[in-house]
């Protein structure tokens, strides 16, 4: 008698070990995604968490940048940065510098801060004729460094500082700190606030107008000095090179400069208006007792009053007197400036 076999069972076990297959795949790219979303998610649900300032130097690659900030505790594991990177083609493009990062953040939010290389950083604005107290106290006011230490350093230590070789020419930099705004990375030290100010000043005064500053008398300080008593007597622009015309034809025949912003400068205080007494301070800035030029600038002056000490008016004024409007009336001779302070005082 011939026997009949089932093949039902084998079917049903092949079929079996397909779908534990399938499941334990299954399984395993669910769990894949799992942890590669938790690497990708931000390390804290708290949106308030305190921000950390991270620095990220030059030349550094996606996973050397993922072991710093996993140390700062910052991600969950170093490859988390390296897959943000990847996921989105930013690797190779990180840019070294400062950034604010918190642990709120996603990694590929980190990674495409560090590609566009948005470091963290606060507006300064530096007025045209801002002194180096000035400059200081402003610091001071927005938080980015210490005040007393930044003026400490600006008076006494610019010869320790360097731009590509120039050196500024005197331990106090004023004059030198040009006057801009200025994207001021957080955290910065007080020396490399210092830094990022004589940068600009060597790219936006010292290499267009080297060259032509080699052949001005006493050279580029000197140029420098001028535009500092320029920048705080001019108001409007058309005057600066008037105002540097009298000055150099003043020293030309040796006479006193006689600058009220000297006198304002040699003060313990600043004032706005000067009486007899304050132009007898007894002080080398005081241009109205010392003929020549004051010690130092007695300020920040922007390009337009250096370009105006290089390239003063070819005019004969010896005098001026301030105006109406911000404007000055110029002068040749003292009986005409008399007459010209006469004509101010009576439109007042």
């Amino acid at each position: 008698m011939q026997s009949t076999i089932s093949r039902t069972p084998r079917r049903v076990s092949r079929s079996a070990s397909l779908l534990v297959t399938l499941l334990i795949l299954a399984l395993g790219i669910t769990a894949g995604v799992i942890y590669t979303l938790q690497l990708l998610a931000p390390l804290s649900g708290n949106k308030s968490s305190p921000t950390v300032l991270v620095t990220i130097p030059p030349g550094k690659n996606a996973r050397q940048i993922g072991e710093i900030l996993a140390r700062k505790h910052l991600i969950r594991k170093s490859y988390s940065f390296v897959l943000a990177s990847r996921m989105d083609h930013l690797s190779g493009q990180m840019r070294a510098g400062r950034y604010e990062l918190s642990p709120a953040m996603p990694p590929r939010q980190m990674a495409a801060l560090m590609a566009l290389g948005e470091t963290a950083s606060r507006v300064l604005t530096i007025p045209e004729g801002f002194t180096a107290r000035q400059i200081a106290h402003r610091l001071g006011q927005q938080k980015l460094t210490d005040e007393a230490a930044f003026l400490e350093l600006v008076q006494t230590q610019g010869t320790t500082f360097k731009v590509k070789g120039w050196t500024p020419p005197d331990s106090n930099l004023e004059g030198y700190l040009y006057p801009d705004t200025y994207d001021v990375p957080k955290g910065a030290t007080a020396r490399e606030i210092v830094q990022i100010m004589l940068d600009n000043f060597y790219a936006r005064v010292f290499v267009p107008v080297s060259s032509e500053a080699a052949g001005y008398p006493g050279g580029l300080p000197a140029a420098v000095t001028l535009a500092s008593l320029v920048e705080r007597e001019a108001e409007v622009d058309a005057d600066r090179p008037l105002i540097a015309a009298v000055y150099v034809n003043r020293l030309k025949i040796g006479q006193r400069l006689e600058c009220d912003a000297t006198v304002q400068y040699a003060l313990p205080e600043h004032k706005t208006r000067l009486f007899d007494k304050d132009l007898r301070v007894d002080s080398l800035y005081n241009t109205y007792r010392h003929a020549g030029l004051p010690p130092t600038p007695i300020a920040n002056p922007g390009l337009p009053s250096i370009e105006a000490a290089l390239k003063p008016a070819s005019v004969p004024y010896l005098y001026y007197v301030a105006g109406p409007g911000g404007h000055h009336v110029f002068s040749t001779t003292f009986a005409q400036h008399e007459e010209a302070i006469a004509r101010v005082r009576a439109s007042r």
